[in-house]
């Protein structure tokens, strides 16, 4: 018999858009909000999804019914449960995971709130909406719930004295394998609540594909976003094909030289296409993750609407300039600097890389083109044409690598107009 799968949410809305991410995926789900009567439905499911309308309880009432749904549905049978989160993380968070924790005797509670596909995305355990730190957004008023913090385990830890630990997006963007020993680790460490990065589907795909490996009893946590990647990843249903979209041309511009930076405005000019500029200067302390996350939330906006983009790291000189200021007074050399540029921009490479909606990467600046290989894990790259003169295409070849095309330039090399060519030549091959 097929795996069952049961989600309890705190408000009708977020039940229903958590039960439509399985049955548009042919899995028959029954939404209902009779949490002591559960075993009585008539209803053949796939899923079940549960309201307890828990929202605004005091803490210890939406314990009390998390708790109670929760030994119902383990009465029942019920081989998973998916504690459903709103993205914002308004409600009884800690109180109802830890409700479900005890009552399901999990051992560990695996956290992935983000919902990139509405802009809410965490990154260092921080929960970002529109690039946004949540405590900085309108929910931060929230007249009934009002949210006080960004850090993910802190809002957590208000409602419940358990570990709480975090894994970071570079962690996740390594690969399952990577992933399933940091959980381990964690595990091993006492962390009982785990909060994971993840600012893509695919980051939360990866997450998913790793469930049936764990070999510790776990709950699931997160929002809508997380739970449409677990049909999938729980083998409720089988893989299908994916199907093609439109597609993407994204360059990534990280050198400083002065023929780049001309290209880039020549292509901006001649090309249907957007230019997002990095903030150098939020590159340096904590600032990073979330400039990681702003970047990549809003370059997976416009590949989502099939728009070509050109990532920046440079507008002018005086922005490289007022960069290396700040490094250098941090005690950074000029290499650490330009390394640590490159290392953020490899890190943007590699997420468009693992994405199939991108048909195309240019990466201009050596340094550039060498971290992304690195990060994105090529063990060698297969030289397939020359788009101009000097300037070659070809695919990285790795274990589980995409063969989506990668044009490599150097900074300083080529006319005026070779990126709107190079763009051209990806878009036809696309």
């Amino acid at each position: 018999m097929a795996d069952k799968l049961a989600i309890i949410a705190d408000d009708f809305t977020g039940a229903n858009d958590t039960g439509v991410q399985f049955s548009k995926k042919g899995l028959k789900t029954v939404v209902t909000s009779q949490i002591n009567s559960i075993n009585e439905l008539d209803y053949e499911a796939d899923v079940i999804v549960i309201d307890t309308d828990s929202r605004f309880d005091r803490k210890e009432e939406a314990y009390s019914k998390v708790y109670n749904a929760v030994l119902n549905l383990k009465d029942m049978g019920i081989d998973y449960i998916y504690k459903k989160l709103d993205s914002t993380l308004r409600g009884n968070i800690g109180s109802e995971i830890e409700a479900a924790m005890e009552a399901g005797d999990y051992e560990i509670a695996i956290v992935a709130p983000a919902l990139p596909s509405n802009g809410r995305v965490t990154i260092g355990g921080n929960q970002l909406v529109h690039g946004l730190p949540l405590e900085k957004t309108e929910m931060a008023n929230d007249p009934v719930t009002p949210i006080n913090h960004s850090y993910v385990p802190d809002i957590i830890k208000e409602q419940t004295d358990k570990q709480i630990g975090s894994i970071n997006l570079q962690q996740v963007i390594r690969g399952s394998k990577n992933l399933i020993q940091e959980i381990e680790q964690k595990l091993n460490e006492g962390i009982q609540i785990l909060v994971i990065d993840s600012i893509k589907n695919e980051d939360l795909d990866v997450i998913a594909d790793i469930l049936k490996l764990l070999k510790k009893d776990y709950l699931l946590v997160g929002s809508a976003g997380f739970a449409e990647s677990l049909p999938t990843g729980l083998g409720l249903i089988s893989k299908k094909a994916n199907l093609e979209a439109e597609g993407s041309i994204v360059g990534i511009a990280g050198s400083v030289s002065d023929v780049t930076r001309e290209q880039v405005n020549y292509a901006e000019k001649n090309l249907e296409l957007n230019i997002v500029d990095i903030n150098a200067e939020h590159l340096f302390g904590d600032s990073y993750e979330r400039e990681l996350g702003r970047i990549i939330t809003q370059v997976n906006e416009l590949i989502k609407e099939g728009q070509d983009i050109i990532v920046r790291s440079a507008k002018t000189r005086d922005v490289v300039t007022k960069a290396q200021q700040i490094g250098n007074q941090k005690g950074m050399t000029d290499l650490e600097i330009s390394n640590l540029v490159a290392e953020f921009l490899g890190t943007i490479a590699n997420e468009l890389y693992i994405d199939k909606r991108v048909k195309g990467i240019l990466l201009t600046g050596g340094d550039i083109a060498i971290k992304s290989a690195s990060i994105i894990g090529a063990k060698a790259t297969i030289i397939e044409d020359e788009v101009l003169p000097g300037i070659p295409i070809g695919i990285f070849k790795g274990e589980g690598l995409l063969e989506t095309p990668i044009v490599t330039k150097a900074g300083a090399f080529g006319e005026e107009e070779a990126i709107v060519e190079i763009f051209k030549y990806l878009r036809r091959r696309s």
